[in-house]
């Protein structure tokens, strides 16, 4: 354990600490699984890349077994960027429970999953994370037109295969904040459609996003709260994670200003919002999903009761998580018009 004789600003035993000098002590003790170079018997395979060395960014990639892939209609698999949760203050790709999850998602739809790091806050304060996870975009998109040059000798060789014109943005929790920012900026001034060619991002995964505001309602205080989400964990990240001075209020976690902006014209890929009725977080991101529909973008939302934040983490066999991944795979699987 790191020495106490500092004065400690905001603790998260036993993981982590800030001091109020700005050194950070972590320990991270979280299972970790390696890349497996071949498919085991869930008949994905993985292994790890570098998209940024200057940064340290990294993917690790997840490659289904095409044995496994007759039923689906495409020749190609689909291409899915993911990013990972934990408040913009914890994990990364070989965490266990990503790794498992990258797997089962790969595996059900038949998708090459891209699993890409992110710097972590409070050593790299917001917007450090969403400037990584649309390098990784960026990087996925060299390898489109790599792929329509032919210069295959250019591109990672398990990308080869892939259908860029399937591409879809996800994540969950702070992960699923990450996905949306990105998606944000891919669509949205400077950027357009057109930007991205040859890739064709077909889809927005949002899995129990951490949308916040200042205020909070009575509901959002008395709901269900856990070990994975509960206000004093989501204060502690916060006051981690936003620039010194800068508010809750800030886009980087609400952005229903901006999407309610008529002076701001927005889009984002057609989108799928997954949310749990027990996660103290789905009231505000249901108001945000009402506004993007006022702003005219294609939002579905599928709501699984009885459980909590992220709960197919503890949960994955369970009913709830079930159907959520199916919901996924159903929304991957099926063509999508193209904004």
């Amino acid at each position: 354990m790191a020495s106490d004789s500092k004065e400690v600003e905001v603790e998260m035993a036993p993981h982590f600490r800030l001091y109020k000098d700005g050194t950070v002590y972590r320990q991270d003790t979280h299972s970790r699984l390696p890349p497996s170079p071949e498919p085991g018997a869930d008949g994905v395979a993985s292994k790890d890349i570098t998209v940024d060395a200057d940064r340290g960014l990294w993917a690790r990639i997840f490659l289904p077994s095409s044995s496994s892939s007759s039923h689906l209609a495409h020749k190609k698999p689909p291409l899915v960027l993911y990013f990972h949760g934990g408040g913009f203050v914890f994990g990364n790709p070989a965490w266990s429970n990503f790794h498992i999850f990258c797997v089962d998602m790969a595996k059900r739809s038949q998708s090459i999953v891209v699993s890409a790091s992110y710097r972590l806050a409070p050593e790299h304060r917001l917007p450090a994370a969403f400037e990584d996870g649309f390098s990784a975009l960026k990087w996925l998109h060299s390898q489109s037109i790599y792929q329509s040059e032919s210069n295959h000798e250019l591109m990672d060789p398990w990308l080869i295969s892939a259908d860029f014109r399937r591409c879809f943005i996800a994540g969950e929790s702070a992960g699923g904040t990450l996905a949306y920012h990105v998606a944000r900026m891919a669509f949205n001034m400077p950027y357009s459609v057109a930007s991205w060619a040859p890739m064709c991002m077909e889809g927005l995964i949002l899995i129990h996003p951490g949308f916040m505001r200042d205020t909070r309602t009575q509901e959002e205080l008395d709901c269900h709260q856990d070990g994975l989400m509960n206000w004093n964990m989501a204060d502690a990240c916060i006051k981690l994670v936003l620039p010194p001075g800068c508010s809750i209020d800030n886009p980087y976690f609400n952005p229903l200003p901006i999407v309610s902006s008529p002076d701001c014209p927005f889009t984002l890929p057609k989108s799928l919002v997954l949310l749990a009725d027990n996660d103290a977080l789905h009231f505000y991101v249901l108001q945000c999903v009402e506004a993007l529909k006022d702003a005219r973008c294609q939002v579905d939302v599928v709501m699984e009761h009885g459980v909590g934040h992220v709960f197919f983490i503890a949960q994955p066999d369970s009913a709830q998580a079930q159907h959520m991944m199916q919901s996924v795979d159903n929304f991957i699987s099926k063509d999508h018009k193209v904004l």
